[in-house]
């Protein structure tokens, strides 16, 4: 990885981020894979930097008998050359997780958009409101017409008083 990958990597404020995407698991635990990937690579990288690749071959021919087996380890040792590995399926792979947490974000973006959209409408609904003392009735019928059928049937069998009302709100009469 490139040195601006790894500042960058480096940089992020990993548990900022996770709380501010913990209500989105699926992008959270993904991000999470790829930080511990990340960071797994990272370490096995160092141990191999700086491990010490360095053979005293003299030291074993001293202790070995068979000097023959030292020379011919020897020469397949200098012959080992450094394979290049190909990494273009894993930046496949990194790429396929980068549009799919890229889509998911942009999912995240329009639903916290849309929510807000409803919360700003609440709130000027709630700013425009008229106080309820300044409703009248046909207000109420307008806004729930079922009340003049409820009303009514009340009336017919002589209640003259709403269930529960007491319970919820206790009279201050005795005040």
């Amino acid at each position: 990885m490139s040195v601006t990958g790894r500042k960058f990597l480096t940089s992020i404020n990993w548990p900022v981020v996770s709380s501010v995407l913990s209500k989105h698991t699926e992008i959270t635990g993904s991000l999470a894979a790829f930080r511990k990937g990340y960071e797994e690579a990272e370490r096995q990288l160092t141990q191999l930097k700086e491990a010490d690749r360095a053979i005293d071959f003299e030291h074993y021919r001293r202790i070995l008998k068979n000097s023959d087996i030292v020379d011919k380890l020897e020469k397949v040792a200098l012959a080992q050359k450094i394979v290049k590995v190909d990494l273009a399926d894993q930046l496949k792979t990194i790429s396929a997780f980068e549009a799919k947490a890229l889509a998911s974000a942009e999912l995240y973006v329009k639903e916290t958009a849309a929510n807000l959209a409803d919360l700003n409408e609440t709130v000027a609904n709630i700013e425009t409101a008229r106080p309820v003392t300044q409703l009248t009735v046909e207000d109420v019928v307008k806004a729930k017409p079922d009340v003049v059928q409820y009303t009514e049937e009340m009336v017919k069998q002589g209640k003259f008083t709403v269930d529960g009302y007491d319970e919820r709100f206790p009279s201050l009469a005795l005040l």
